[in-house]
């Protein structure tokens, strides 16, 4: 099941996947399962998901082989598989999405002991989260029951990865996730956001740290009341580099998300405690981490190597598969299934659902429901228990969140937003269709956006000079341009080049516009700067200098926000932004060295 596609039919690398499968032994794969969930009503849902399509599935499979006079032993033809598969009528599949920067994206990882000719091996196809779907497609027997889609961009931590999700910039053939996987650890702790976080006077704990949690707080907060259950939301700590030389400064990212794990019940694995001890016995190997010593002396080295690869698809598989036998395994609940729901028959008792104990004596104990508890024998009412918790997420963690307070804040969060926290069953009751069956379409926040190489349609100049031409009123010398596999839109005349977009009569407020940008190094890039000016009417709302410059030898990227109603330069306020009906219009003009590059817009209602 872990054979690549492309290594048919010799399976060249069969002997090194073998010697990896030696050493990433049974108990090494438990190491790597750090937390489990508190809610497991997302895991409830993505198995009621597949077991939907598998029944499905497999009523067709034995219509086949009735026909065909087939025993069940014996395997239908793959042509006739993969017309099952492709049936549109059968239920959807499980969607889980990765969220990552270059190594999720499978840098560097053709490098392989085995052999050098690996052009076969394209980047996506190569790195991990293309192989583990494959591998749950091989252990289904062909039953293609999960989707995996992977957003993954060089250079982007989990800041981008918050800029996604809260403008919901998923490319269109991407649907609304039942798990999301968080595997931006590595890029937290580049040398890239060790220098932000010196530029923002906080330490590197600190950033990580405040990162990671906006983007929890993102993910499990719904973007609508009913229609979008908050995903399952896993963190992947896959950072085993040398972006650092101290070991325990390497461990801050481990210690972030163990920290966010516990204190939001999120689930999390960790690749790197798994084979942690191998890699710092012998410093030298490179099947499991980067190449430290290539050429012969110690150097930084980010990006993993095919070993790694390999080996993450069974760490990550067997954290699935231990969420699944985990519920499992769990006590069966009291709930019945609705009428939308006859297929779940075994719903699971856990934290996440909702008691009806209110402090009183017995706390909605119901001992003919769950296995194993006796029946009260309430001789004495036993006060001081736990009252039912606050719907929602607890409040930011933060220095300066006390014990005294952090129930009350809780409590009035979940009162303020008393919309968006629905059980599953009230949002049936309210006419939303079940998320077993698909979602609502997401809510759309931006009135223009785009990420370069984000899309599948949007990995070329040709195709991102489309995405952009129609809303162009004037250009001067900037053009599509994609140098080093990094997509983007460039002024090719250099200084002076300018360009102007323009968007009549909005359909929707615009009160912040988001430029994804490029930042880089060299003598085409010292002192690059981008000025840009955002007009309603004749009105200038805000003007910034950009710069694309910096003192570090590679390039990265950079979310720039600028609001179109906070305050600027202390002056009076700018307004309400762009209001529906209004028109806007945006210049962009290189006033500051050769180059620049924006590799991605958004120009959205918040």
């Amino acid at each position: 099941a872990t054979k690549h596609s492309a290594d048919h039919p010799d399976y060249q690398f069969h002997d090194f996947t073998a010697l990896l499968l030696h050493f990433m032994t049974p108990d090494r794969l438990q190491r790597s399962v750090k937390t489990l969930p508190l809610d497991w009503a997302p895991v409830e849902r993505s198995l009621d998901v597949m077991h939907a399509r598998l029944k499905s599935i497999q009523t067709e499979v034995d219509a086949y082989r009735t026909k065909n006079s087939l025993t069940r032993e014996m395997m239908i033809p793959p042509e006739e598989l993969k017309r099952i598969n492709n049936n549109p009528k059968l239920p959807r599949k499980l969607n889980i999405l990765v969220m990552g920067g270059s190594v999720t994206m499978g840098v560097v990882c053709h490098i392989n002991p085995v052999t050098s000719q690996t052009g076969k091996y394209s980047r996506r196809n190569c790195a991990w989260p293309g192989r583990v779907a494959t591998f749950f497609s091989q252990l289904f027997l062909g039953y293609e029951l999960i989707d995996f889609h992977t957003l993954a961009l060089g250079g982007t931590n989990t800041e981008s990865g918050i800029t996604m999700w809260d403008y919901s910039l998923l490319p269109g053939d991407v649907p609304y996730p039942d798990i999301v996987i968080n595997a931006y650890a590595t890029n937290d702790m580049h040398y890239n956001s060790v220098q932000d976080a010196i530029a923002k006077n906080i330490s590197l704990g600190e950033s990580v740290l405040q990162l990671s949690q906006a983007f929890v707080r993102q993910v499990l907060t719904p973007k609508r009341g009913c229609g979008h259950a908050p995903p399952l939301l896993l963190y992947l700590d896959d950072y085993l580099g040398n972006e650092q030389n101290e070991v325990m400064t390497t461990l801050l990212s481990s210690q972030t998300i163990s920290l966010m794990s516990g204190y939001y019940g999120i689930g999390s694995m960790s690749y790197g405690d798994a084979v942690r001890d191998m890699v710092y016995g012998d410093t030298k190997e490179w099947w499991f981490s980067s190449n430290w010593y290539e050429g012969g002396s110690y150097q930084r080295a980010v990006h993993p190597h095919m070993g790694m690869h390999i080996s993450m698809v069974w760490v990550v598989a067997f954290n699935l598969m231990n969420l699944a036998t985990t519920y499992c395994s769990l006590p069966a609940s009291d709930q019945q299934p609705s009428s939308q729901q006859q297929h779940q028959t075994h719903r699971r008792h856990h934290a996440g659902v909702e008691g009806t104990s209110q402090g009183v004596w017995d706390y909605g104990y119901k001992s003919q429901f769950i296995n194993g508890l006796p029946t009260l024998r309430a001789t004495k009412e036993l006060e001081g228990g736990p009252r039912q918790k606050p719907r929602g997420i607890p409040p930011p963690l933060t220095h300066d969140l006390s014990l005294e307070h952090i129930t009350q804040l809780w409590r009035n969060d979940t009162q303020s937003n008393a919309h968006l926290w629905n059980t599953y069953k009230e949002c049936l009751d309210k006419g939303h269709y079940n998320d077993d069956v698909g979602h609502d379409s997401l809510p759309k926040p931006c009135l223009y956006s785009w990420v370069a190489n984000l899309e599948r349609r949007l990995d070329n100049p040709k195709r991102l000079t489309e995405r952009i031409k129609h809303f162009i009123t004037s250009n001067e010398g900037w053009d599509a341009v994609d140098d080093n596999n990094k997509l983007g839109w460039v002024p090719t005349s250099g200084l002076g080049s300018k360009f102007t977009m323009e968007w009549r009569k909005v359909s929707q407020p615009v009160r912040a516009v988001t430029w994804m940008i490029m930042r880089s190094y060299g003598d085409n890039w010292e002192g690059s700067i981008l000025r840009v000016e955002v007009w309603s009417g004749e009105t200038l709302m805000v003007k910034q200098d950009i710069e694309g410059f910096h003192n570090k030898k590679t390039s990265e990227t950079y979310n720039i926000k600028m609001s179109l109603i906070s305050a600027g330069n202390g002056e009076k306020p700018r307004g309400e932004g762009v209001a529906v009906g209004g028109d806007l219009k945006i210049t962009f003009e290189l006033v500051g060295g050769k180059s620049f590059k924006i590799s991605g817009m958004a120009i959205c209602d918040h």
